[in-house]
């Protein structure tokens, strides 16, 4: 689904200069992009139509998965029809004229903060959980205070002339990298090449062996699970619910046969989408 001009719409949740702004530029440079303070409010746009797409980052693989992803892509009603990874480097970004011994003080997202844990420890300086990486830049620019700083990518400190990068690359790993799923409310129908990816999300019944049962489905028809991981919505306390990633197309065996077999180990299955997978995955092979 695109514009009446043929240019998509991709809602992100931050503003220009965020990692999730830099990822939506790298995956689509010719659409149009709206920054959201929310996750849900980057759902809604799709939901309303004022965004063809959605852009969400679910993991990171330094901090793991992105808290509320899960909770919130099940009811969203939007299907996932791509993946894209976003390579991290954090800046540490302060007012110009300020050196790194001036820094006490370092605002940013918590995820970002997160990435950063062991080098902001052994530079002293105190982490500041901030709404957003590249908002952090603004108001840094505008306290004038030279012990506060900020964590976040280069061009957000491009985007302000009162500022500088004290240094670069502070995330811990040096393969510090975002996944980002893109999700649309009317997805085309064209063809899938190459190795694919269904996510969905599933849940069981609070009773002994129901994972393993459930999972059993997928191990007897051959199919490659690559991630599972569990959450409880708080209004339903006795139900786990699990998200899982597996090699396949929902529609094609034996991933089709391995779903059907699932049906008879829990009470409610949701396919979120089955898309490429993507070629950034061969960095991780090489490891």
């Amino acid at each position: 689904m695109k514009n009446d001009d043929g240019v998509s719409t991709i809602a992100y949740q931050g503003v220009e200069g965020s990692y999730s702004s830099l990822a939506v530029a790298e995956y689509d440079p010719k659409a149009e992009r709206i920054g959201y303070p929310t996750f849900d409010a980057v759902v809604a746009a799709v939901q309303n139509d004022e965004a063809t797409h959605a852009f969400l980052p679910i993991e990171n693989s330094t901090a793991g998965r992105v808290a509320d992803l899960h909770h919130l892509l099940p009811k969203s009603g939007l299907t996932v029809i791509a993946e894209y990874f976003l390579p991290i480097r954090h800046a540490l970004i302060a007012l110009k004229g300020a050196s790194l011994k001036d820094v006490k003080h370092v605002y940013s997202h918590r995820e970002a903060l997160s990435q950063c844990t062991n080098t902001l420890r052994a530079l002293n300086i105190e982490p500041v959980p901030y709404g957003d990486t590249a908002k952090a830049v603004s108001f840094v620019s505008e306290t004038g205070n030279e012990a506060y700083a900020a964590l976040a990518s280069t061009y957000a400190a491009e985007l302000h002339d009162t500022v500088h990068i004290v240094q670069e690359n502070l995330q811990d790993a040096d393969d510090n990298v975002t996944r980002f799923l893109v999700l649309t409310k009317d997805p085309a129908t064209k063809p899938l090449n190459g190795d694919c990816i269904t996510s969905l999300v599933y849940d069981v019944l609070d009773k002994p062996a129901a994972l393993y049962e459930s999972l059993g489905s997928f191990a007897k028809h051959g199919v490659n699970i690559i991630k599972l991981e569990s959450f409880v919505p708080m209004q339903r306390h006795k139900e786990a619910h699990f998200y899982l990633e597996c090699l396949g197309k929902a529609d094609e065996s034996p991933l089709q046969e391995a779903l059907v077999e699932l049906q008879g180990h829990t009470k409610h299955i949701l396919v979120l989408g089955t898309y490429e997978k993507s070629s950034y995955r061969k960095n991780f092979d090489k490891e």
